[in-house]
């Protein structure tokens, strides 16, 4: 059985459709029948490789049992006279897919997740191409992708500190270095009334409608809450009380109302901690999470490391 992987899920190798247990996949993949859909499905693929399920392996042309792969193509050479070229390679790499533990039929190796297992099988045993990645084992089209990943996702010589030269893994990182170490991020909204200033135009806002009453807030027709812009009241409208959730997860499918939201929540997934309590230096996996743990364990100290904007796109 063909497949597909994309980061974190299975994929139908004939029409797109996700899942997330290999099981699924396979019955799913049933109602594909016939030669017409594997020809143009196969005119239309650019990968070196194709992902194929070794699972239940065996002969349709007679009733011998053959569960290996290389050992079948040359039984269909050798006693059914099927037309294959060998000079080509391959051009597949058989993985055996299960619900509860995956093992690489190279080396015996055991994984929990298809993701660990082609990592391992891309970069300990170089099955794919030459456009692989040497660090993270990721297969690319060519040199060229190759190269623009690499400087991405893997060369951290331009995420670098202007002030300090202290280097960072990610973007968001740096960036909150240079706010909160640097004081990059400084407050220059003035009101145009007094003399106070704010690190946004929404809270310079508030502050004007507020304080110096310069227009009416906007009133939510369904909760007391109020709100600087009508863009920002039917921001909440749409999320708080019509539940619109157009962002899915593709590992859980939990949806979220925004991209922003969808991305924190996939650190559950990865695991990636990204953000530091001021408290104790301890990483947490979500703002959200950060944020309770600091109101738990460091009551009475003020908090500098989250700066929250009404509603993230």
């Amino acid at each position: 059985m063909p497949f597909r992987w994309l980061k974190s899920c299975y994929r139908c190798f004939y029409c797109y459709d996700i899942f997330t247990e290999p099981s699924e996949l396979k019955i799913h993949q049933h109602q594909h029948t016939g030669d017409d859909i594997k020809e143009s499905t196969m005119n239309k693929y650019w990968e070196q490789v194709v992902y194929i399920d070794v699972s239940t392996l065996s002969c349709k042309l007679c009733s011998d049992d053959i569960p290996d792969l290389y050992d079948l193509i040359n039984h269909l050479v050798e006693k059914h006279s099927v037309v294959y070229n060998k000079d080509v390679g391959i051009c597949m790499i058989p993985f055996k897919l299960d619900n509860y533990s995956l093992n690489c039929l190279t080396c015996g190796a055991t994984f929990y997740t298809f993701g660990t297992l082609l990592h391992h099988t891309n970069k300990d045993h170089k099955g794919t191409s030459a456009t692989l990645c040497e660090i993270c084992g990721q297969n690319f089209k060519d040199a060229n992708l190759l190269r623009l990943h690499v400087k991405a996702i893997h060369d951290s010589s331009s995420l670098l500190c202007q002030e300090c030269g202290e280097k960072f893994e990610s973007r968001y990182k740096l960036k909150n270095h240079q706010k909160y170490e640097h004081e990059l991020y400084k407050k220059k909204y003035k009101c145009l009334v007094c003399d106070e200033t704010f690190r946004s135009h929404y809270k310079r806002s508030r502050h004007m409608v507020e304080e110096h009453k310069n227009r009416e807030v906007i009133k939510c027709l369904h909760c007391p809450k109020t709100f600087v812009f009508r863009s920002m009241m039917m921001t909440h409208l749409r999320d708080a009380h019509l539940k619109v959730r157009n962002h899915v997860c593709s590992v859980c499918g939990w949806k979220a109302f925004t991209s922003h939201r969808l991305k924190n929540h996939m650190y559950k997934h990865s695991g990636e901690k990204n953000f530091r309590c001021d408290g104790c230096d301890k990483m947490f996996t979500t703002r959200k999470i950060m944020k309770a743990h600091f109101s738990r364990m460091h009551k009475g100290v003020p908090i500098k490391n989250v700066y929250e904007e009404p509603y993230q796109y």
